[in-house]
């Protein structure tokens, strides 16, 4: 089994499905229970806060409310929700002078939960392990 950490790009886009290929393959292996993908809190809101607000994704037309987007990621979808935690918050601190407040957190949780990899398209994370990148 692998475990990993998604960011909340790859879930707004999950949910229009317009993932690239590896990212795409995580998911479905996730939603096969073969695989885990966690989010942070912060991950989830951001993914809840794009589906909502910005009426496109990945090109894709989107109206939607925060509790169906939630119901799509976590109740009927793979995510399971990484809450931080103090030791979380630990690492986090380590990482603000380099981070965004969001990257930071999602970088601390994905360290303190030992996932395999990060799954994003953004360069931020690239001292981690990373699916996406340039595959499309």
């Amino acid at each position: 089994m692998t475990r990993y950490t998604a960011d909340g790009v790859a879930m707004a886009r999950y949910l229009v499905d317009c993932l690239p290929t590896a990212a795409d393959e995580a998911f479905e292996r996730a939603e096969q229970g073969v695989d885990v993908i966690e989010a942070p809190t912060v991950a989830v809101s951001e993914a809840i806060w794009t589906a909502v607000n910005k009426g496109t994704i990945a090109g894709v037309e989107v109206d939607t409310t925060p509790n169906a987007v939630l119901r799509g990621l976590v109740h009927d979808g793979p995510v399971q929700i990484a809450p931080a935690d103090e030791q979380d918050l630990a690492v986090y601190g380590s990482l603000i002078d380099h981070h965004t407040l969001h990257d930071a957190l999602l970088i601390a949780n994905h360290r303190v939960r030992g996932t395999d990899a990060i799954i994003s398209n953004d360069g931020e994370f690239s001292s981690e392990s990373v699916i996406w990148a340039v595959d499309t």
